[in-house]
């Protein structure tokens, strides 16, 4: 029974691909690009 729950989600991990998206102002992209030392 574990293995089955197990091999699920490897399978459903490989299939699945995250969606990030942003929505910043233009004083956040300066404090951002500070921060990563730009």
């Amino acid at each position: 029974m574990t293995e089955q729950i197990v091999e699920k989600k490897q399978s459903e991990s490989k299939e699945w691909e995250p969606k990030i998206i942003a929505f910043l102002c233009n004083w956040c992209s300066y404090a951002g690009a500070d921060l990563a030392g730009v």
